[in-house]
């Protein structure tokens, strides 16, 4: 039977609540997963909720430092920290970060060793910061096991991080919550072994960005990161995170509106990011896809070669392109060769999947006429 959308005789807050209280009783340990972002700030003040309710004590929180952070982020972070109703881990841990500068990708280490022995961290660790020191591994390569490892260490039992997670953001967001039909907001964390008990419990899924503010600012009366403020009167970007991946690069702008002491960081520590930023709005992006879809599977090496500066990158962009081409020869009006080319140059890759090209989309306008005019693309 086909499943159908219903909706609740409630509001999503009420929902929410009903969801968290679920995993406090299913779980031995509940952590909320806290990046200072205006969707975690809301789960936040749903577990104090709960905490107050059952005289549970501080609320567990988990915070991943991830080195290039926006300055009022960590202010509120930090602010967060400094609550008695709140117990944070504060982790700094080493781990692969792309920097995107005009379709070209490399990889970076966060919190690196080397470029704090040559002053090029963006900003210092934090004395009460949790380390790769803590767990027997300097910062000079990726920790050797994924992040969530790491934060589940001292947790007993079964453990749920509580995310801020919502389905609305993106299409993967939205299928990442409606896979399951029981229980569909906690899921096992991706590329977790199995031997290790965590799930991630998404209990504010079906919330809007307005549901949140309204439940924080009027709801709570509770704080909330100043970035959103700068981000409101500017017209930036409203999003917290780094700001040197394909998509946010592409307004890197914003952070010189928002915050330009931070562009100033990044930039020396990232001289190259100062070229996105100048040279984007001009740069000819349609005529380098259309140049290397011209050279067919040529073309795709060609791409990768010029513009997967790492070998890791340059490995998932192998992979995805070999995932591709079997698609392809199922469905060639499906799979256009600049279809692959603009996501090589233009969006995100890493452990994905090939889907066939959709509506609205640039790639799907040349499928539709490739389609009418009879055209064989193999």
């Amino acid at each position: 039977m086909a499943r159908r959308r219903l909706f609740l005789d409630t509001s999503c807050v009420d929902a929410a609540r009903q969801r968290i209280r679920h995993v406090y009783d299913t779980f031995d340990t509940v952590c909320v997963q806290f990046s200072g972002g205006k969707d975690s700030t809301a789960i936040l003040y749903l577990a104090k909720e709960i905490h107050e309710e059952r005289s549970l004590g501080p609320v567990k929180v988990i915070f991943r430092d991830e080195e290039m952070v926006s300055p009022s982020v960590i202010e509120f972070v930090n602010t967060v920290r400094n609550y008695s109703w709140v117990d944070m881990e504060w982790y700094c841990l080493p781990s692969s970060q792309e920097v995107w500068v005009l379709g070209r990708r490399e990889y970076l280490l966060l919190w690196s060793k080397q470029r704090e022995e040559e002053g090029r961290l963006t900003r210092s660790i934090p004395p009460w910061a949790i380390t790769g020191k803590n767990f027997g591994f300097d910062h000079s390569q990726p920790s050797p096991k994924i992040v969530d490892y790491y934060t589940m260490q001292g947790k007993k039992g079964r453990t749920a991080f509580i995310t801020g997670v919502r389905a609305n953001e993106s299409m993967v967001r939205y299928r990442s919550c409606v896979q399951k039909l029981h229980e569909n907001y906690i899921v096992t964390p991706f590329l977790l072994p199995k031997s290790i008990p965590l799930k991630f419990a998404k209990i504010i899924y079906d919330w809007t960005a307005d549901d949140v503010m309204k439940f924080i600012a009027v709801e709570h009366g509770a704080e909330y990161c100043k970035y959103y403020d700068y981000a409101l009167v500017s017209g930036s970007n409203s999003r917290v995170g780094i700001p040197l991946h394909s998509v946010a690069a592409r307004r890197m702008s914003d952070v010189i509106m928002t915050e330009p002491d931070f562009y100033d960081a990044l930039v020396r520590c990232f001289p190259q990011i100062d070229a996105q930023r100048r040279y984007w709005e001009y740069f000819d992006i349609e005529t380098l896809i259309a140049s290397y879809a011209s050279d067919n599977w040529d073309g795709v090496k060609r791409c990768i070669d010029d513009n997967m500066l790492s070998e890791g990158i340059k490995i998932e962009a192998m992979a995805f392109a070999s995932k591709f081409r079997k698609k392809r020869a199922v469905d060639p009006f499906g799979f256009p060769l600049e279809y692959l080319i603009r996501t090589l140059l233009l969006n995100e890759f890493h452990q994905s999947t090939p889907t066939p090209v959709g509506p609205k989309t640039r790639a799907h306008t040349m499928r539709m006429k490739a389609l009418e005019q009879g055209d064989d693309f193999q």
